[in-house]
């Protein structure tokens, strides 16, 4: 008789944690005691290696079973049971994956991910650039923060100033009293992101730099120590000769 149970698909839900899938339901005790009846092998998941290697192997025609003096004899599986077998085997096996090396791409907390990772553009956020990708980040980003804090203090003055009516908001095609200049500084502050993403490469080659001086700094001091303990233990010998000496 087959143990298994049918696939339970839950709902889809957008909660910021959704359940888990319904794979997890298919390694119930039933299943792995009669995986380990029908094979007789131990069923441990944490021993991935094993596990995955029996189960990417051929469906066994035979099993162990051990009579009441401990002797082990093989049995053969009967055309029901290698059915079961095998459908037990498919429960079991890893998910398939590959379909994200072919895609390049995969989906996870409604964020997409890539495979290879790339620097984002201005292009391929959406967004109007302001600043030649050719151009170096130390040379493009100084215009860039002027022109933010340019807006920031015109946006402060329209805020300051008496409102206008709706009315005329919408026939400048504006949502909002200084709405043209947060649109401008929501597009300043992504072309500011795209410009400091370029020095990456930068930055880690001055993390990499700290991080090595750190250490021989780290190692001075310790042979610092170690010469310093050396002195004082060769004139603590020198004393105990000087005293046996006398």
């Amino acid at each position: 008789m087959n143990n298994s149970q049918p696939d339970d698909k839950l709902p889809i839900t957008n909660t910021v944690f959704p359940p888990p899938p319904s794979y997890y339901k298919q390694f119930t005790h039933e299943n792995v005691q009669r995986y380990e009846t029908l094979t007789g092998k131990p069923f441990n998941p944490r021993e991935k290696g094993k596990c995955r290697a029996k189960m990417d192997e051929k469906v066994d025609v035979e099993r162990i079973e051990v009579d009441d003096h401990g002797d082990r004899r093989e049995v053969e599986l009967t055309t029901e049971e290698r059915e079961e077998l095998k459908d037990l085997e498919e429960r079991f096996k890893k998910p398939r994956a590959d379909w994200v090396q072919e895609e390049g791409r995969w989906m996870c907390f409604n964020n997409v991910y890539t495979t290879e990772p790339t620097i984002p553009t201005a292009e391929s956020i959406g967004v109007e650039p302001f600043v030649d990708p050719a151009e170096e980040p130390q040379t493009s980003l100084p215009p860039l923060l002027h022109s933010f804090l340019h807006t920031l203090l015109l946006l402060l003055d329209t805020l300051t100033m008496t409102p206008r009516k709706s009315s005329a908001l919408e026939a400048a095609g504006w949502d909002s009293e200084g709405n043209q200049y947060i649109q401008h500084l929501a597009n300043l502050s992504m072309n500011m992101m795209v410009a400091s993403n370029q020095l990456r490469t930068a930055q880690s080659e001055a993390t990499l730099v700290l991080l090595m001086e750190k250490e021989l700094a780290e190692r001075r001091k310790q042979t610092e120590k170690l010469h310093a303990k050396c002195a004082e233990i060769a004139k603590g010998i020198k004393t105990l000769r000087e005293l046996g000496e006398n």
